[in-house]
């Protein structure tokens, strides 16, 4: 249940990004149409260099503090992105925040298999997905429910980012689960 809450609390940051990034960056930072895409092109290849190297270090360092570590990227991304007055500031957003959704990427998978092994994989992946994909609806529709309400993005992303540092706390809670001594692998 940890793995699926820090999944979902970091799938609120990506959902929110998602739909609100463009006219964030047009509304509030006051840049053009192309601006705004082009750190859409910024994060996309940095979440696939996020992913190589997500996919090397998760072989190599726990994944569990991996996938916090991301969590936390993301949200500190967007609080930049919140607070952005400029499109630098906008593509140091887009740098952090593509390579914490590309380091957390390859994680999310492996770590339920090395944690629940094959024969329940799909069980737990089917349940998982339903606390995860919250996440990724809820975002989206709070972040502009929010900038209806204040006239920007800003209160919304702030709470975003403290709604995914918990994420990054229930990662670190997420230990693997230890058999109890008398059970048997049949």
């Amino acid at each position: 249940w940890f793995l699926s809450l820090g999944h979902a609390l970091s799938l609120l940051t990506v959902g929110a990004v998602s739909l609100h990034l463009i006219p964030h960056v047009i509304d509030s930072v006051g840049s053009s149409v192309t601006s705004a895409s082009t750190a859409v092109a910024v994060m996309t290849v940095f979440f696939v260099t996020g992913q190589i190297a997500g996919g090397f270090l998760g072989d190599r360092f726990s994944k569990r503090w991996l996938a916090a570590i991301g969590t936390l990227m993301h949200a500190i991304a967007i609080l930049i992105l919140a607070y952005s007055t400029s499109m630098l500031t906008v593509y140091m957003f887009a740098v952090i925040h593509g390579s914490a959704w590309g380091l957390r990427g390859p994680l999310m998978a492996t770590i339920r298999a090395d944690y629940f092994g094959r024969a329940y994989f799909p069980s737990i992946m089917g349940f998982s997905s339903l606390v995860v994909m919250s996440g990724m609806t809820v975002g989206p529709l709070f972040a502009g429910f929010m900038a209806d309400k204040f006239g920007n993005y800003q209160m919304g992303f702030t709470i975003i980012a403290g709604l995914a540092t918990m994420g990054a706390i229930f990662f670190i809670l997420a230990r693997e689960p230890k058999l109890p001594e008398n059970h048997s692998s049949h």
